[in-house]
């Protein structure tokens, strides 16, 4: 069964100043997946909403230059939302390439700020990653890279940090070497209680890394390390590369389940993989997602965990099997099995061109009996100068 789509698909927002808004409805469906996992998992069903609102928060058409716009990191502090994401001229490699800040209302979607959250000359401030520390205090580790000899490299993680709940922001400042190992991109962080935890990647020209493998350049382990003092000072508690087997991985994502944690990697090997650990991050059960099901054809681009209503699920860009398109995903994952029960395909069902995008971060809202799930994106599509800064709006009861 195939599903219904509207005269615009939603797959294409327009790109208009200010906010716009375009409304995708399409019909409701349970859809087979295009082929069977192997023939001990079970096979996933597919969903798709019916109800997909864009709303545009930073247009590229807007601005006179820089203006890619990318890797958008959300903090939810009830009353508005705060959206760090880069301003460059591309990808990577582009000196002087800030991190932006946005205000935003959850509900409605509407900017109320937009400024310069942190720039440090001709460095690149990208994939910023907010903390709430149990004080209260917030701050977001920077990516801070530096362009040399035609090459890009790790110059080592920056910070910078709000002591007023985010109303001001201190200055960029070098978080520094950690038991002997300097880190170069924060992924994520679990507070809970006095204890914050933070997923970080070596690099190895930066003090203490180790290569992981040849290519790329540089790239180190995945490590998990741990503050009791809201970040002011932080000790090394588990090198994951290593505990799941010596596998090259680099963007990671965890959250708390049970006694212990589940963590899910983007494998260099293009394998997206979900190990379940004990409270100390040793391993207990891990899968192979890529391996088990044909619908992730390769690895979940910027994965993001998410626990709702008991259930777990990774949120992220998704390649599809030939022909190859990019997607952005939601998974229901068994807990127990560590495979996938159902997915949901949030955007780009129709497989148009999309060259980039689908780092994504979510959050809820309950709106008039409905709980709304709200997805905060980048992407860019043909016709558009840089790509956009979008928030999707879907029923939570029709994608979970």
């Amino acid at each position: 069964m195939q599903a219904l789509r509207g005269s615009r698909p939603s797959s294409v927002p327009a790109a208009v100043p200010g906010m716009a808004v375009v409304t995708a409805m399409l019909a409701a469906a349970w859809l087979a997946p295009a082929c069977l996992a192997a023939e001990e998992t079970p096979a996933a069903l597919e969903r798709r909403p019916v109800h997909h609102r864009i709303d545009v928060l930073v247009a590229s058409a807007e601005l006179e230059d820089r203006r890619y716009l990318a890797f958008p990191a959300l903090l939810d502090l009830g009353d508005e939302v705060l959206v760090s994401f880069k301003r460059g001229r591309a990808h990577a490699a582009d000196n002087g390439a800030s991190l932006e800040l946005v205000r935003l209302d959850p509900i409605s979607g509407r900017v109320h700020q937009r400024r310069t959250l942190a720039q440090l000359g001709d460095h690149i401030m990208q994939m910023g990653e907010w903390v709430r520390f149990p004080n209260g205090h917030l701050a977001n580790y920077i990516d801070a890279q530096g362009k040399s000899n035609s090459s890009t490299a790790r110059v080592g993680l920056r910070v910078v940090r709000s002591t007023d709940g985010g109303q001001t922001f201190g200055p960029v400042e070098r978080v520094g070497v950690v038991d002997g190992v300097e880190y170069g991109y924060a992924f994520e962080a679990i507070v809970e209680g006095r204890t914050t935890w933070l997923l970080v990647m070596t690099f190895s020209n930066l003090t203490g890394g180790k290569s992981e493998k040849p290519r790329p350049p540089h790239a180190g382990s995945v490590d998990v390390i741990r503050s009791d003092d809201d970040g002011r000072t932080w000790r090394f508690v588990r090198n994951l590369s290593r505990e799941f087997g010596k596998v090259p991985i680099n963007e990671s994502t965890f959250l708390r389940w049970e006694d212990g944690f589940l963590v899910s990697t983007r494998g260099y090997d293009s394998r997206q993989r979900v190990h379940r650990t004990e409270a100390d991050f040793r391993v207990l059960r891990q899968t192979d997602l890529t391996a088990l099901h044909p619908f992730i054809a390769s690895y979940v681009g910027r994965p993001r965990l998410v626990a709702r209503d008991g259930q777990v699920y990774l949120l992220g860009r998704n390649w599809t099997p030939p022909p190859r398109a990019m997607q952005l995903g939601l998974f229901r994952l068994d807990p127990a099995t560590l495979t996938v029960a159902s997915y949901a395909v949030l955007d780009n069902a129709d497989r148009a061109h999309v060259s980039d995008g689908y780092y994504a971060m979510p959050y809820f809202r309950d709106v008039a009996g409905d709980t709304m799930l709200y997805v905060v994106n980048y992407k860019m599509i043909q016709g558009q100068p840089g790509p956009n800064i979008l928030r999707h709006e879907y029923r939570w009861d029709e994608v979970k």
